[in-house]
């Protein structure tokens, strides 16, 4: 594998996602530059045109883009996958694409590393609540959604209940067609099928056509005040404190992002001993403390939000085992390039 050629992979119309919003791109042609500046071949394709090659690549370095548009990240993760043969190495990991907008597989990859944090369990449908003891209060979040959307605290196992009925709630056209199977069918049988009724295929067929939400149960964490977003950028760590709205538990979405206060220590070390958990130049991490203790709620390896980096005074760096405040504006397509080149020089 040539270190020195780089594949980069971009949406439609040169798009590399995200700056101001999920639907604003980088400015690419500065990273494509900064990328040829230092030395690299880089070699871009737009996911549709990976999938029209005769050929897969192969034996590369490929950097892609994520997006949050349903349908695009269907899409890419198809392409990303396709070309995941082995011989490439894929910039995030294909784990980590797993993981965008989609919590249930973070807590499944946090597993799969060995990350130690707050409890939580991935489920497809309320009826998989009984196979497991449930502590209350609880966070049901669904695997998607950001900026506190999708997130709810039930108190007892009926508030529980209740808000995944409200996720998963049915259609008119769905009761009506359920009411006629069940009430109005005349009997059936099959010669090929010795064991079909319709008592049964009506429960089979329930359960089949009903509209589920996956979502994951969250420990509770009580009286957080705040939590921190710390943004990696290879060696560069950005961080702010997210305050909770009164008669609230959610940091996210609150919108009180305070940047004037020191990053404590332990929390900065916390935040590298994640990263470095995490084989990607890029890591932005929600991290709440609690007794004395740091947990990781949430994770994303690109596209991420970058408030904590456009409204931030400065950075820290990790300086002969001394955290160093580092007061600086910087550009952010100039810190995806040189995190990107960093990241593969170290390897």
């Amino acid at each position: 594998m040539n270190k020195n050629r780089i594949v980069v992979l971009t949406g439609n119309n040169n798009f590399f996602g995200q700056t101001r919003k999920p639907w604003v791109s980088m400015n690419f042609k500065k990273i494509h530059n900064i990328l040829c500046e230092n030395g690299f071949t880089v070699e871009k394709y737009t996911f549709n045109e990976i999938a029209g090659l005769d050929d897969r690549i192969n034996n590369s370095l490929i950097f892609y883009t994520f997006s949050q548009k349903l349908n695009r990240r269907i899409y890419i993760n198809d392409i990303i996958r396709y070309i995941d043969n082995g011989s490439n190495f894929l910039i995030p990991s294909y784990d980590l694409l797993k993981c965008h907008e989609n919590k249930g597989y973070q807590e499944l990859y946090k597993k799969k590393i060995g990350l130690n944090t707050i409890s939580a369990h991935y489920f497809s449908s309320i009826d998989e609540l009984r196979h497991h003891d449930i502590k209350f209060p609880i966070v049901l979040k669904t695997i998607d959604g950001s900026n506190g959307k999708g997130v709810f605290l039930a108190k007892n196992k009926n508030e529980l209940i209740e808000i995944v009925n409200n996720l998963e709630k049915q259609n008119t056209f769905t009761l009506l067609d359920l009411f006629r199977r069940k009430y109005f069918r005349r009997k059936k049988s099959y010669k090929e099928y010795s064991d079909y009724s319709n008592k049964k295929d009506y429960e089979q067929y329930k359960d089949y056509i009903l509209k589920e939400k996956n979502f994951i149960l969250q420990e509770f964490i009580p009286d957080l005040k705040f939590d921190y977003r710390v943004l990696v950028l290879y060696d560069k760590y950005y961080v702010t404190k997210r305050h909770i709205k009164k008669n609230d538990f959610r940091a996210s979405g609150a919108k009180r992002f305070d940047f004037n206060f020191k990053a404590d220590t332990d929390l900065l070390n916390y935040a590298r001993d994640i990263y470095n958990k995490f084989d990607t130049p890029f890591l932005s991490m929600d991290i709440c403390i609690h007794q004395d203790n740091f947990y990781l709620f949430e994770f994303q390896a690109l596209h991420f939000g970058i408030n904590v980096f456009v409204k931030s005074n400065g950075y820290y760096i990790l300086d002969n085992d001394n955290w160093q405040f580092i007061e600086k504006s910087l550009n952010l397509e100039t810190e995806i390039a040189n995190g990107l080149i960093k990241y593969i020089k170290a390897f």
